[in-house]
């Protein structure tokens, strides 16, 4: 069982808690089980949760004031206890408890942790999948003494592990004295109200599930670092001028840094230092790039007033800021964090902006600002860093800059941004200015669209990273990302299509270099990269951590659903899978070979796919198929004409896929050779033999490729096509069906005829595939 305990002193308060743990959903009488009262009238027969609410709490404190008096009255005047017993899972059974059971528990745990007659109301409710109890009770016992609230949290855990011995009841072992210790913080009532009312998780839960994904395996402290960077997770240690490092704080894409303390203490810099082995001679290093990213950078923005539209006031133009609160004054506006309302971010004056802060959102919102006084241009002073970062927001509405020149990789990076605004229904919709960089001339960017009109978005090398710069990158090439070092064309990933087939035996024979002239004779197809690669991510891990919280259920996944009805299928078919994840390249983290395992373990699978792992469900059965690389509609539809239907169809980076299974076990390479060229009449796909072990993505989940996070969608699987097509074909080309060919000619004893050179490679290859042992790899 699970305690959560809240103090209280308004009297308010306890009248809304009392009427809402009375209170009934709807039409339901299932949500308030039985509920109890000490000390106190209990609830009559047609009262009203809110009549009842408002005597209880009158008595509460006219008990308080009773016992109390002439003494100090006490700080808490009631406290809100909430005693969870486990749910079950497919491990363990749910406690089995009744509603009078759960009372005696709460009154057991109550003797023992708060002793002493005093008003108490217990409330069983059972409209969650853990049955629970509130327990509301004053601080003040007959005879005026305050129970002393000091370390209660442990007095209940204490409590609540005898009676789970006690009464044979599931024992929880994590964030207990002698058990594991709790290595996440739970998210706040707060955060789970968040993601039920907008669908996305904090940045609490998806650091946490970063950071998890990030420790996976116990890797090396340099590959957990850049596991971070890679996950768009930004680092920033403390350092002190000793070399030591006194923390740690992590940031999330542009969200708020949170201290590893705030995440929980396995996440805390003393917990990661010892787990991962950290050595300030050799990883120090690496450390002090980030940490010198928290200096402040001082800076300001100054309006260029404009004599056809001059600026609006500062006054008339004031409108809320998400992140800051206003604090005007007599000649300027001090805007506060609103999160911390007496510390400034910056100072607004008539015509200047001031700002020592290095935070994202500060740059932000003075653009905003200065867009809202209607600004044309601005002049920029200060550090490098500071002048950059203002030149992206102003530049990306509309307002033109002086004292910046932006690099080319600034502009490259500026007209990425506009167009992820533009594709994601965020763009400003507003007029180029005349300039974007104080000069004349057309705006940043738009001189690189006018000369590449053609070129695709791979060639200009936007979204070519497989993961977008963190915020403190500013794009200026001081410091490369790994992950941008990934830029490869489409094409080329097309050749590397067959070569991530894990433990396949494909073959190349002579007849593949007349395959390998047709590709090159093919128009190539350009796959779409992910324009948002980081914003995916993201999306998946807040998936991943609503499924872990309970709050998104299975069965709203439709990916989950057709991942399980596929290993179903496979079941039924009583052919042997595995579902596979680990690093392209390198040996597999782990396997799932039961499809009961693949429920508890998905949202595990989700991050550690955002991650850089690879999750593919392999068919282990050797068998004879035919692969098909880059499949049309055109092609789907001749194949169904013809009656073949492909067992594995799906789409990887734009480029869809199939597999034909021919036959159960092992066909002679001559035999699948020459069916492959039956079948390639008349398809725009490259149909290849292929012999061993077929891996393909599992739904729901993407592939990664040199680096690169690749799309997958479309995946179908069909059960009824193994072993069951091409059977015709495979036999006239084997010699079964029709007259029996005579492959060498009977020798007569009258006269020896001529063998042909045909003859003789016929005779070689009858005894290659008869009397001749199968070459390796078959």
């Amino acid at each position: 069982m699970i305690f959560k305990v809240r103090k209280h002193r308004s009297k308010q308060h306890l009248r809304n808690l009392v009427r809402y743990l009375l209170s009934r959903k709807g039409k339901s009488n299932e949500r308030v089980l039985r509920h109890e009262s000490l000390l106190a009238l209990p609830m009559l027969p047609g009262e009203t949760p809110l009549g009842y609410a408002k005597q209880w709490a009158s008595e509460l404190w006219s008990f308080t004031a009773q016992e109390r008096v002439g003494k100090k009255p006490p700080e808490d005047y009631f406290v809100h206890s909430v005693m969870s017993f486990f749910p079950g899972n497919a491990e363990y059974e749910a406690d089995q408890l009744t509603a009078e059971q759960a009372v005696e528990l709460a009154k057991e745990a109550m003797a023992e942790v708060a002793p002493g007659e005093r008003q108490v109301l217990y409330v069983v409710h059972g409209d969650k999948a853990h049955l629970h109890v509130h327990i509301v009770f004053s601080t003040v016992e007959l005879g005026g003494r305050i129970w002393n609230p000091r370390m209660d949290f442990r007095l209940w855990e204490a409590t609540a592990a005898r009676l789970e011995v006690k009464h044979g009841l599931y024992r929880v072992t994590v964030g207990r004295a002698g058990g594991e210790p709790a290595r996440r913080k739970s998210p706040s009532s707060n955060e789970l109200n968040m993601v039920l009312r907008t669908g996305q998780s904090s940045d609490r839960m998806l650091l946490q599930q970063a950071l998890d994904a990030a420790l996976a395996g116990k890797p090396s402290f340099p590959k957990f670092w850049q596991r971070l960077l890679d996950a768009g997770v930004t680092p920033m240690p403390r350092i002190a001028s000793t070399g030591r490092v006194s923390g740690i704080s992590f940031r999330y894409g542009t969200g708020q840094p949170m201290k590893g303390s705030d995440l929980g203490k396995g996440y805390s810099w003393n917990s990661i230092a010892k787990q991962l082995h950290f050595a300030g001679s050799q990883h120090l290093h690496l450390l002090r790039p980030y940490a010198s990213e928290q200096q402040v950078e001082s800076g300001e923005a100054q309006i260029v007033p404009s004599p056809k539209e001059p600026p609006a006031s500062t006054i008339e133009t004031l409108h809320r800021l998400s992140q800051f609160i206003a604090k005007p004054t007599a000649d300027r506006i001090d805007w506060a964090w609103r999160n911390r309302p007496k510390q400034t971010a910056f100072v607004e004056a008539p015509k200047v902006f001031l700002t020592t802060s290095s935070h994202q959102a500060v740059y932000k919102a003075i653009a905003e600002r200065a867009q809202a006084r209607g600004a044309k241009q601005m002049v920029v002073r200060g550090s490098e860093a500071f002048r950059r970062r203002l030149w992206y927001e102003l530049s990306l509405r509309g307002i033109s800059t002086e004292g910046y020149v932006p690099t080319n990789a600034d502009k490259l990076r500026l007209e990425w941004l506009e167009n992820e605004q533009t594709e994601n229904g965020r763009g400003n919709q507003r007029e180029r200015s005349k300039t974007s960089n104080g000069g004349d001339g057309p705006g940043v960017g738009d001189n690189a669209r006018q000369n590449a009109p053609s070129e695709s978005i791979d060639k200009r090398r936007i979204g070519g990273s497989h993961v977008s710069l963190a915020p403190s990158d500013d794009v200026s090439g001081a410091r490369e990302s790994g992950a941008t070092q990934g830029n490869a064309a489409a094409d080329e990933q097309r050749n590397e299509a067959d070569e991530r087939r894990n433990g396949g035996d494909a073959y190349i024979d002579e007849g593949s270099q007349v395959l390998a002239r047709r590709r090159e004779n093919q128009p190539r197809v350009i796959s779409d990269p992910c324009p948002t690669p980081y914003l995916r991510r993201a999306t998946r891990l807040s998936d991943a951590a609503q499924w872990r919280q309970g709050i998104q259920p299975a069965l709203v996944r439709q990916e989950w659903r057709s991942a399980l009805d596929m290993l179903w299928e496979l079941e039924r078919r009583f052919t042997h899978w595995c579902v596979s994840f680990g690093i392209p390249g390198e040996d597999p983290i782990g396997e799932l070979t039961r499809s009961d395992e693949l429920s508890p373990n998905w949202s595990n699978l989700q991050v550690l796919n955002s991650q850089g792992v690879n999750v593919q469900l392999s068919l282990t059965s050797r068998g004879s198929w035919l692969h098909l690389n880059g499949v049309t509609e055109r092609d789907l539809a001749r194949l169904r004409s013809e009656g073949i239907e492909p067992t594995v169809l799906f789409t990887v980076g734009g480029v869809t896929e199939a597999y034909v299974h021919v036959n159960y076990g092992i066909e002679n390479r001559l035999v699948m050779r020459r069916l492959a060229e039956q079948v390639q009449v008349g398809l725009d796909a490259i149909v290849q033999p292929y012999i061993g072990v077929v891996t393909f993505p599992l739904p729901g989940f993407d592939c990664w490729q040199g680096g690169r996070l690749q799309h997958c969608s479309n995946v179908r699987f069909d059960s009824a096509t193994i072993g069951a097509q091409l059977s015709v074909q495979l036999s006239a080309l084997k010699g079964d069906v029709g007259h029996t060919r005579s492959l060498v000619p009977p020798v007569t004893h009258d006269a020896e005829l001529p063998i042909s050179a045909a003859q003789v490679v016929l005779r070689k290859e009858n005894s290659t595939s008869e009397d001749s042992p199968r070459p390796s790899g078959y």
